[in-house]
């Protein structure tokens, strides 16, 4: 058994890397979407030209390349002109003739772009400048954020990504972009202006703030989700601070990029926001190591993270009460903090990893992934190089191999569960003998049986109910084999043809507990909704047409009445999608099912009918049987249900028939319910939706 466990931990292992590696695919097909297909294009001497460009056919363009530049400082000093590489924060990038400039200050950036006249409205897509700025578009204002001054008194820093419209008609478009940041350790443009058309721009901006907000979502229910496991059970520590981590990331995430903080809260000030980015850095490191640390604490010291406690505190501590400029300078110093961190953390997942903890493979991908992610954007918010902020992309990852952990560990428990069960079977037959034998051995092995107990029923709490249902149905065929194997052992069964029928009905009693073993794995995969289900079109006239053909000639046999009736003539070209097979399977437990409770002489109907109002194809299963009692008919589809007057396992069924067939319709989209009829027996009614020519369309493409 522990090498079967070993075994499906391995092909878990295997699925859980191929997740991760194509969501890693979609995570870089998403930042690759956004990129324009002929990205050749490249400003030189402050001059663009792409009049041999199409908009609609190469896509949209980054206004990259040498701009040109006229750096006036604080107004005092005497004007510089050159030429800037865009993008690029003029702290850090010389002008084009070496000449370097301070960090503070306010430049001007003018691009000349040569293009096709078009009627089509034209337009650019600025994302957060540095941290005030005008934008001129042939002389004439744009659009502004922030208020741009000479000095720190005279300049209001604000950041939020913008859209500028403009004609196209010209041929010729002048930009003017001026920048003044007094507030920040680093001026200037980090990330290009992209050109495009109206429709294009706006397509931008909704997938680029779609994509946020989706993900702010999906951060703010996992960490939501983790507060609340937290709450249920306080000893795990673990969850705290992961929901913690969740909610430090979303918070830094909202403050930047295209700034949702800012767009719910127009009354944000640019200040504040900043000060929650460096402080949701700080203490989304702080939260992240601690939950390794809470993780493996016999990998990763407790001295360590009281040093990192300290740190994250003081680093938060620091964006509350300095003003931005200086807190923003000793940016090296949250990113060392960041990066000291992560090292420590994967050289406690190394070891945890050596020391084959449980859950540390999925951790290690988690922490790496979030790990690079972290270091990109250290690269991506100093200016070295050209990237997006993915971070979040990077703790998205860290929580789903998370989860997967936690669903492994669930399997591997049940796992083990039932290798206590088998254990716990195998003393039970050995308990009797050892009772005639010796009493102090058996008061031994009770003791020992009761905390085995004890302990599986504390694994088991979430598959008591289904292993109860199991032990019901399977405890009369088991214990009348056990009966006919004693009776051929001791010889009580002698002659040859007694002999042979008790074999005949040991075989059958097999072949039903296979059957309700195979009837169980089928239902479970379909409650998880895992069965693949091959959907296909079908005629509900072909339909009727062969199940009459099928179920009349059995059904005549047996001297019972067998009728397929409709849809009307206006109906008869409507069709549905299903699995044939799938429903094939509904439509003979509940015909057999009606054929056990209808004696010779009755009939059953099937009723086909559209309703095309709701959109629905009904169709009804009519017997006139004994019909269902009142009081059973909220219970019929449930599992096992035995009662002595239902129309279930007592019946020669496993009892599973009808949770068979109300979960393979409620994989179809449709609902299968039960009623009496007016006249007696039963009604079985399926309820599926119609295939319109909406999906057939979508189908064939």
């Amino acid at each position: 058994m522990n090498g079967k466990i070993t075994q499906f931990a391995r092909r878990s292992y295997r699925l859980i890397f191929l997740a991760a590696l194509i969501a890693a695919f979609l995570f870089a097909t998403v930042g690759c979407s956004m990129r324009d297909p002929k990205p050749d294009a490249k400003a030189k001497d402050g001059i663009l030209d792409i009049r041999d460009r199409s908009f609609e056919e190469d896509g949209m363009l980054p206004l990259d390349g040498e701009w040109r530049f006229k750096w006036e400082g604080d107004g005092a000093s005497e004007p510089i002109e050159g030429w800037m590489q865009v993008p690029g924060m003029w702290g850090q990038k010389p002008l084009k003739d070496g000449t370097e400039l301070p960090s503070q200050g306010r430049g001007i950036y003018s691009l000349t772009i040569l293009h096709s006249p078009t009627d089509k409205l034209l337009a650019i897509r600025l994302p957060n400048l540095s941290t005030a700025y005008n934008l001129y578009v042939n002389g004439q204002l744009q659009f502004s954020r922030g208020v741009v001054g000479d000095d720190r008194e005279g300049t209001t820093p604000y950041q939020l990504p913008a859209i500028a419209y403009f004609s196209g008609q010209s041929g010729k478009t002048e930009l003017t972009l001026e920048v003044a940041n007094y507030h920040h350790r680093n001026g200037g443009i980090r990330t290009e202006l992209i050109l495009g058309t109206m429709s294009q721009i706006q397509s931008l901006r909704f997938k680029l703030q779609s994509q946020e907000l989706i993900l702010f979502g999906a951060l703010a229910i996992i960490g939501i989700y983790h507060l609340g496991l937290f709450a249920l059970r306080r000893r795990e520590s673990t969850n705290l601070f992961l929901a913690l981590l969740c909610f430090g990331v979303a918070c830094r995430m909202a403050s930047i990029g295209e700034g949702m903080f800012a767009q719910w809260i127009p009354s944000l000030t640019w200040t504040f926001a900043l000060r929650i980015e460096y402080a949701a850095f700080a203490l989304s490191t702080l939260f992240g190591f601690t939950y390794y640390q809470k993780m493996y604490p016999d990998e990763i010291s407790a001295k360590w993270l009281r040093l990192s406690a300290g740190v994250g505190i003081l680093l938060a501590a620091l964006c509350v009460a300095l003003p931005p400029l200086t807190f923003s300078r000793y940016v090296a110093a949250y990113q060392i903090y960041v990066i000291l961190m992560s090292l420590v953390s994967l050289i406690g997942l190394g070891r945890a990893l050596f020391h084959r903890r449980e859950g540390a493979k999925l951790a290690m991908v988690g922490a790496v992934g979030l790990v690079l992610t972290v270091m990109n954007d250290i690269f991506f918010y100093n200016g070295w190089m050209k990237s997006l902020d993915l971070v979040s992309w990077g703790l998205l990852l860290l929580i789903l191999m998370n989860s997967f952990a936690i669903s492994l560990k669930f399997s591997l428990t049940y796992s083990r569960a039932e290798q206590m069960k088998t254990e716990l079977t195998e003393w039970n037959h050995h308990l009797e003998e050892r009772i005639a034998k010796r009493t102090e051995e058996l008061q031994k092995s009770y003791l020992a049986l009761e905390e085995s107990k004890i302990g599986l029923e504390r694994m088991e709490q979430s598959r008591r109910q289904l292993i109860s249902n199991i032990s019901h149905d399977l405890r009369t065929p088991i214990t009348l084999l056990q009966g006919y194997l004693e009776a051929l052992r001791d010889g009580i069964i002698a002659e040859p043809q007694q002999r042979e029928k008790t074999i005949r009905l040991m075989l059958t009693k097999v072949e039903g507990l296979n059957g309700m073993i195979q009837d169980l794995f089928e239902l479970s995969m379909l409650e998880s909704r895992k069965t693949r289900m091959n959907f296909e079109p079908a005629s509900i006239t072909e339909w009727q047409e062969r199940l009459r053909t099928e179920y009349e000639p059995e059904l005549t046999e047996k001297r019972i009445g067998f009728g397929c009736f409709g849809p009307d003539d206006d109906d008869r070209h409507a069709s549905v999608l299903i699995d044939e097979h799938r429903m094939d399977r509904v439509f003979a437990n509940l015909i057999y099912n009606a054929v056990r409770h209808t004696p010779q002489g009755g009939s059953i109907t099937l009723h086909f009918a559209v309703d095309p109002v709701v959109g629905q194809a009904i169709i009804d299963v009519v017997d006139t049987g004994t019909g269902i009692l009142e009081s059973e008919l909220p219970f019929i589809f449930d599992r096992f249900y035995n009662n002595h007057k239902s129309r279930h396992s007592t019946s020669g069924g496993s009892g599973l028939g009808l949770s068979i067939a109300r979960e393979i319709v409620e994989m179809h989209g449709g609902k299968l319910t039960a009623r009496n009829g007016e006249s007696g027996g039963s009604v079985f009614t399926i309820r599926l939706p119609l295939y319109t020519e909406e999906e057939a369309r979508m189908r064939s493409s």
